[in-house]
Order: structure tokens, then C-alpha cells, then sequence
């Protein structure tokens, strides 16, 4: 892939991470990552502190990359993945993924994963 392309790609999720921090003050982060956990691009909200640090964010990124492959093979017999919610004590985290790249978004913990929320991610997302 060619330099060109590759600013292009990285500013279109860009692009797509920034609107879905404007829908909601509970969003704490939007990234992209590639099938391998590469971050592609990624926006945190400001004043917001990591909870991971540079390391832990690579590890995080690499695991779910590796969970979101084995998921693909499922996907033949179960259909497409919709989403994946994870829920902590301290955030939630809602995962997106398709065609080799994963969408990982940290919400506080006052918004509920209500369909109306995860269809306007969806929405930016496609």
C-alpha cells in the first residue's frame, strides 16, 4: 500500500472515530485497529485519562485482534458479527468489526448499550 492510501484510510477512521465521540460525553474512545491489533487510528476523548498504558494498549489491541480472527471463522456457520459488548466494573467496551478491521469503543459507565446507541455508531461506522 502506497503512502497516499494510507493517509487517506487512516483519515477516514479518523473522520469516523471524531463523530462517534460527538455522540455522547459518556464516550471516552474511538479506535481502529487492523486484523493483527495495529492501531489504524484512534481519538481520545480530551481531559480524559488512558486507564491502559502505551504497552498494555498494544497487548489489549493484539488480543482482541486475535479473539475478532477466530470470530470470523464462526461467522460462516452463525452469520455476520454484529457487535460485541464487554462490561467491566469500571467502562464498557463496544467492539465492531468487519472485513479485517475492529472498531473499539470505551463508554462510561452511565450509557446503557441501548439498540438506539449501538445503530448510531453503526451508522458512522458503514
Amino acid at each position: 500500500m502506497d503512502k497516499v492510501s494510507w493517509t487517506k484510510i487512516t483519515s477516514t477512521h479518523r473522520k469516523k472515530c471524531e463523530k462517534i465521540l460527538k455522540i455522547s460525553k459518556e464516550i471516552r474512545y474511538a479506535g481502529v485497529f487492523n486484523e493483527y491489533g495495529h492501531t489504524i487510528a484512534g481519538k481520545i476523548r480530551p481531559g480524559i485519562k488512558p486507564i491502559f498504558s502505551p504497552n498494555e494498549v498494544r497487548e489489549e489491541f493484539f488480543n482482541v485482534a486475535l479473539s475478532m480472527r477466530a470470530r470470523e471463522k464462526s461467522s460462516k456457520l452463525l452469520g455476520d458479527l454484529e457487535y460485541i459488548l464487554i462490561n467491566h466494573k469500571k467502562i464498557n467496551i463496544l467492539l465492531f468489526h468487519k472485513d479485517a478491521i475492529t472498531y473499539y469503543i470505551t463508554i462510561g459507565l452511565k450509557i446503557k448499550s441501548t439498540p438506539l446507541f449501538i445503530n448510531k455508531i453503526k451508522k458512522i461506522i458503514t
